[in-house]
This record gives structure tokens, sequence and C-alpha cells, in this order.
């Protein structure tokens, strides 16, 4: 028939945790603290959710603290653990699955806004804005629970598609 279009499906691997038209993330060309049990590339979700359920290094979270700005009295209380009970841990500790999880989400969620902002410094000066969007609250503020990472994570989609947020 004239003018029927053909179809071909994508036969390359993802390129992007999520491959979502309005959420592309980049993807991470490292975990941090990943071991060797656990996959150091991600290329899915199944990657990221193999990565949780294994355990991510206790010291991912220096590296995950210099891209959010902050300090690791702040990162412990996104982690919903105390600081001295992270100091406790040694460097190769494994970290538990929920820890672990967060921690992931939140380096996504930091190699996103960097992406969208353009630079990681302007991102981490973004973390520390308080916003009109959220009630004039600083998206850092919000990272300690998931709903509170959905949102920002929503607003960041905003910007990216120049939507005024």
């Amino acid at each position: 028939m004239a003018g029927t279009k053909k179809h071909t499906i994508r036969k390359k691997p993802l390129t992007s945790v999520a491959d979502e038209p309005a959420v592309a993330y980049e993807p991470l060309q490292k975990i941090p603290g990943a071991t060797k049990a656990s996959a150091s590339q991600v290329y899915s979700t199944a990657d990221l959710i193999r990565t949780s359920r294994h355990g991510v290094r206790k010291a991912s979270l220096l590296q995950l603290s210099k891209q959010l700005g902050i300090t690791m009295e702040k990162m412990s209380s996104l982690l919903h653990t105390s600081l001295r009970n992270l100091q406790r841990k040694e460097d190769n500790a494994l970290l538990d699955p929920l820890k672990s999880e967060r921690v992931l989400e939140l380096t996504v969620f930091a190699q996103r806004g960097s992406a969208v902002l353009g630079s990681l410094e302007l991102f981490q000066q973004w973390l520390q804005r308080p916003l009109p969007a959220l009630d004039n609250q600083q998206p850092l503020e919000l990272l300690d629970t998931s709903f509170g990472l959905q949102q920002v994570r929503q607003l960041l989609g905003r910007l990216e598609q120049g939507v005024y947020s």
C-alpha cells in the first residue's frame, strides 16, 4: 500500500536507567561502591535492583555526598541513620539493601540533575535554593523521603521540558 510506514524494533541495548520519553535518565557509568559480585555498569533497572539487593560499599557515600554538595552528617539524615552509625562501618562494608537502594536512587538523581542543569556546580546550587514550586523549600530538604525525591525529580523534568517552575 502506498503511504504505509514500516516500523522497526530497536535492537540496541537500553541506554538509560528509565527508557521513557518524559524521564530520560543518563546511564550510570559506574555504580558507586559496587562490588565485583554486583554489576559495575548499569544498563537497566534490573542492574540497579541486583546491586541494591547485594549492597553498595560505605565508601560510595563520600562520593555521593560530594556530588550532592553536602556533608556526611546531612547524608546520614537522608539515609535515616546516625552519622556515628556510618562512621563505625569500614569503608569496604556493604550497606544494607534499603540504604543501598537509597544511595543508588540519589546517585541517579544527582546524575540527572547535573545533566538537566548543565553542570554539577549548578545542580548543587539549585539543591540549596528555596524554590516557589516546592513551597519555598530547598530541593535538598525533600530528598529524605521517596515522595520528596519524586516531587523534586518531577520538577527537574519540568525544567528539562522548558516548563516554567
